[in-house]
């Protein structure tokens, strides 16, 4: 199984954000605080339904910002599945596969 896409929308220091990944090896690269690990923390969170950095959802929001989403696009067997998390100040976190 392999990531292809990664949208994200108010997660952290991205406002919006759509990435395609290449079949085999990815890398991140850029100035420090640029958003290298926050990119790395959302495809932790599609994979294991929580941040590895910060567990209160509430500071996982863009700052100003009500609400985060994370989209992943995965290919396992040459068939997509798509997983979706989603977070709203005042709500319980939404995780949904296709």
């Amino acid at each position: 199984m392999y990531l292809k896409k990664l949208s994200l929308i108010n997660f952290k220091n991205f406002k919006d954000v759509n990435l395609s990944f290449a079949d085999h090896v990815n890398c991140f690269v850029g100035d420090n605080g640029g958003g290298k690990t926050n990119l790395l923390d959302a495809i932790h969170y599609l994979s294991f339904c929580k941040s590895f950095i910060n567990p209160i959802e509430g500071q996982n929001i863009n700052h100003g910002e009500g609400f985060y989403m994370i989209q992943g696009t995965f290919e396992l067997n040459k068939k997509e599945e798509k997983v979706y998390c989603g977070f709203k100040k005042g709500n319980k976190k939404t995780f949904k596969r296709n």
